[in-house]
């Protein structure tokens, strides 16, 4: 049975957002713009698989992830109406099994997806001002040479004045609302424990290798 995984090119737009805490907060294109570069400098550096240099640099991308990306909300809008019936230790647990399942995904296939380019297309940032969209265009080309792009939409919020990511749409799929439509139907066709044993088996075989990446995920 698949488990919902993050796919690589949807993990590698999450960790394009952080920007790292600053005297006056960067604006939400100003975040994602920063921490492409705060990216590429981790993983430019090679480091031979399976050492403690490669540990050093997962570790390392942990926390640019810290930085900019609020589990908790992602945790309770991916599991919509079912995050009420549960009880705190339940949400802190269930946070924990995705933010799990997202670094694990991320580190495994983020550096195979570190040569693309950004284009920017516009900045919205609601009214209220505690909400803003950011577009973008990211574009790689393949082994034969094609050029391939993609529409990005960056969802963050303003919290103690910084901008978090809540949700990104990967073309027309939102990552909130397929997690949310997957944990849904499994809850609803066997249980909500059967939703935790799924996704730590899931979680077993990315860290062992054996879990192939999707290009969407699915359960």
């Amino acid at each position: 049975m698949k488990t919902t995984i993050i796919l690589s090119s949807w993990a590698f737009c999450l960790i394009l957002c952080w920007a790292g805490p600053a005297l006056s907060s960067p604006s939400p294109q100003q975040v994602i713009q920063n921490g492409a570069e705060e990216v590429r400098g981790i993983l430019n550096k090679k480091v031979k698989k399976g050492s403690a240099a490669e540990s050093k640099q997962k570790e390392n991308l942990k926390k640019v992830v810290d930085g900019f990306l609020d589990y908790t909300e992602l945790a309770k809008r991916s599991l919509g109406p079912h995050w009420k019936d549960r009880s705190q230790e339940q949400q802190i647990e269930f946070t924990k099994i995705l933010r799990d399942l997202i670094e694990a995904s991320y580190t495994s296939t983020i550096r195979d997806n570190i040569k693309f380019t950004m284009e920017y297309d516009e900045e919205e940032i609601e009214e209220d001002g505690a909400r803003a969209t950011v577009l973008a265009v990211a574009s790689s080309k393949t082994k034969k040479g094609k050029t391939v792009s993609e529409d990005l939409s960056f969802h963050l919020y303003l919290h103690k004045r910084a901008w978090l990511i809540y949700d990104v749409e990967f073309g027309d799929v939102s990552l909130v609302r397929h997690y949310r439509g997957e944990f849904n139907r499994k809850i609803k066709k066997e249980s909500y424990p059967a939703l935790l044993a799924a996704m730590g088996k899931k979680l077993d075989e990315i860290k062992s290798g054996k879990a192939k990446v999707d290009k969407k995920p699915s359960l």
